[in-house]
């Protein structure tokens, strides 16, 4: 597994902290991230800089160092969940594509990368390097924020014309890469069996499955059924997640409490 802190950081608080009011031990946060191969100094200056952005709150106990959620990052978590666990778009998709032109000058290269991640993430892509686009209908103000006073977009929502075609559209969205990324969480998840790890393990490979699932949700449009090919590995996939990532839940159980604690290497022979 290619390690990414922060992402990690971001798997195990949606968790563990966003629907539990429990205070979170930083102790139990590094040890869960060294358990991933993140050192002890990146963990702690992952929790230094989301501190600092205000994306979670610290405060102590005695000699302890707890975390909880600001509001700020169980907003943004939310977000990425709904994303996760529900997608964006219907099903009942009725054939409208929102069409998004914008313009960025070359002197302001940070907010262009700005604006093209925010679209991204909502679930558009650029068609041949002119405009982006997304089926079905989306609140483009809300998606570029208060930025996009500066980028004048030009928004249309409607049916494409002749000949420009859904495929032709569709083709703006790496779907085989995609694809190829769902086998491969297929074929790595398929080896695991809940039943054969401790505790503690399966806590692990809870935040571990999360985290690949995040990775893979983050590129995926999320595009209806109606665009997608017939037999999708996606729609296989998120199937198996749901079910390991329940299995994980339930192996998980007995060091949960010990976990928000800071008491999680009294279950473990290996700390």
């Amino acid at each position: 597994m290619m390690v990414h802190p922060q992402s990690l950081f971001f798997a195990l608080a949606g968790l563990h902290m966003l629907d539990d009011p429990r205070p979170l031990s930083g102790a139990s946060i590094v040890f869960v991230m060294g358990r991933l191969g993140v050192g002890e100094s990146a963990s702690r200056s992952v929790l230094q800089r989301m501190t600092a952005k205000k994306f979670i709150v610290r405060h102590k106990e005695g000699r302890k160092t707890f975390y909880t959620l600001s509001d700020r990052g169980r907003a943004i978590l939310r977000e990425g969940q709904e994303k996760m666990f529900a997608g964006w778009q219907p099903q009942d998709w009725d054939g409208r594509w929102t069409f998004v032109r914008i313009q960025v000058p070359e002197s302001k290269r940070t907010l262009r990368h700005q604006m093209a991640s925010r679209l991204s993430w909502a679930g558009f892509a650029q068609v041949d390097g002119g405009p982006w686009v997304a089926p079905g209908q989306h609140d483009v103000v809300a998606i570029l924020g208060p930025e996009h006073s500066e980028i004048s977009p030009i928004v249309v929502y409607g049916m494409p014309q002749p000949p420009t075609t859904d495929e032709k559209l569709v083709g703006a969205f790496d779907l085989e890469a995609l694809a190829a990324d769902y086998e491969a969480f297929g074929e790595k998840w398929r080896a695991v069996v809940p039943a054969s790890l401790s505790s503690v393990e399966a806590l692990v490979r809870r935040v571990e499955l999360h985290f690949d699932w995040l990775t893979l949700t983050r590129s995926d449009p999320q595009l209806p059924g109606a665009l997608l090919p017939e037999v999708w590995p996606g729609t296989v996939q998120s199937a198996s997640f749901r079910v390991l990532d329940s299995e994980l839940s339930v192996r998980e159980g007995p060091v949960v409490s010990g976990f928000f604690r800071g008491n999680l290497s009294e279950h473990c022979s290996i700390v």
